[in-house]
């Protein structure tokens, strides 16, 4: 990603894209918990992410991924509560970014003097 065509904006806003897509994979997988031979997915880096051409596009590349926390006898390698886990961050981060979105939006509406 080229630093001197980088918006705030626009990072924060693919931010929350990277987020609410992350989220969904994660939801799949819970999803898919009993599902012989479904292997956990999750999304790529946000620095991958921003780095990408797909980025422009709002895409974000998904890819199946290890656990430390063990597969079951069917080949399944979702784990519930891992997941739960993920997700729990996913959605903090995401609340997290939109207020600051929020804020840089009032920030500029005071800046620009109608507040």
């Amino acid at each position: 990603m080229e630093d001197s065509k980088v918006s705030w904006f626009q990072t924060a806003s693919q931010r929350l894209t990277w987020l609410s897509q992350r989220q969904a994979v994660l939801a799949e997988n819970i999803a898919n918990a009993d599902t012989p031979d479904y292997k956990a997915r999750d999304v790529q880096s946000f620095e991958d992410y921003l780095n990408a051409p797909a980025a422009r596009r709002g895409e974000v590349a998904v890819d199946y991924t290890g656990t430390s926390w063990g597969s079951s006898i069917d080949g399944n390698n979702v784990v519930v509560e891992e997941q739960a886990i993920l997700a729990a961050e996913t959605a903090g981060q995401y609340r997290l970014a939109a207020r600051l979105y929020r804020k840089g939006h009032e920030l500029m509406a005071i800046a620009a003097g109608s507040k």
